[in-house]
């Protein structure tokens, strides 16, 4: 079977999974916070801004640190490349298809994925990347050619025509609408691998909450990494070995009641102890759980 053809026909069927659920589940409970009261729209915009950042870095819904691992991994050994394995454990469900181009001297990596732990959450999403392993500032075809040195550095990239995805709580439905990605991951022949470069996610979400008005957010969220640290080799347990910084924007239009209007908003990211400390431009902070955006 032609493996696009594969990813889309599992992708769909999974998102009519998904949709069922939606229609036919009403559970109340969810780790994050539904507590927030009706104080105004600036503390709604507050609030939303919160979740959109933390749901935007989750590795269980295929956010910023589930591409992280992957990075962490591949440097490690457990990527593209002869006898490596591509294999992911902490998944219901994987997929991975690899290709080289000897051309670009780079490789594509098409992954499907699908999690879920119902009734608090299911997710499905599939991702494209280009990697490209150097050694002393040259490209290689394989992270660690018999006979030659071990790759120093990969460029990373996340094509945005070949990235989908839908995650579903009791609260929130979430469709993604682009994702885009360029990293530069450096010292990948060492212990600690270092990470920088642009994440861009976009997505429109349908949030439920009792204490306020429901909620239609068509949102965007521009990532910075500067300095992201992490262990290569096996994906650690809630990204604990994280740590690094975060800049971003957040730009959202949002509907409620019938009622339209945008917010854009800046932010710092503080990654340690397998959480993300957020802090707002207007001084709002939140700690997010880098594993499930739980905050």
């Amino acid at each position: 079977m032609h493996i696009r053809t594969f990813l889309i026909g599992k992708f769909f069927t999974a998102l009519c999974i998904g949709i069922f659920f939606v229609g036919t589940a009403f559970i109340t409970g969810c780790k994050k916070s539904d507590s927030i009261t009706d104080v105004g729209q600036t503390a709604d915009d507050n609030a939303d801004a919160v979740d959109a950042v933390s749901d935007v870095l989750a590795s269980n819904n295929g956010g910023a640190m589930d591409q992280v691992n992957d990075v962490f991994e591949i440097s490690g050994g457990v990527g593209v490349g002869a006898s490596e394995s591509l294999g992911k454990g902490y998944a219901d469900s994987t997929f991975v298809a690899k290709q080289y181009d000897s051309t670009t001297a780079t490789w594509t990596m098409s992954l499907y994925r699908q999690k879920s732990i119902l009734p608090l959450y299911y997710g499905v999403w599939s991702r494209t990347y280009t990697l490209q392993f150097r050694a002393n500032g040259r490209p290689q075809k394989f992270r660690a050619p018999v006979g030659g040195s071990v790759a120093d550095s990969i460029i990373h990239k996340t094509i945005s025509t070949g990235c989908t995805g839908y995650f579903w709580t009791p609260r929130l439905v979430h469709h993604l609408v682009s994702l885009s990605g360029n990293w530069t991951a450096s010292n990948t022949n060492t212990d600690t691998v270092t990470i920088n470069g642009s994440y861009e996610w976009s997505g429109i979400d349908t949030i439920k909450v009792t204490t306020r008005a429901g909620r239609i957010i068509n949102r965007t969220i521009s990532l910075t990494f500067i300095n992201v640290r992490g262990p290569r080799g096996l994906r650690r347990d809630r990204s604990a070995a994280t740590s690094g910084t975060i800049k971003g924007t957040y730009t959202a239009t949002v509907t409620v009641a019938g009622k339209t209007h945008t917010v854009t908003k800046s932010f710092t990211i503080i990654l340690g102890g397998g959480n993300a400390a957020i802090t707002i431009d207007d001084g709002t902070k939140a700690t997010a759980d880098l594993a499930s955006g739980d905050h």
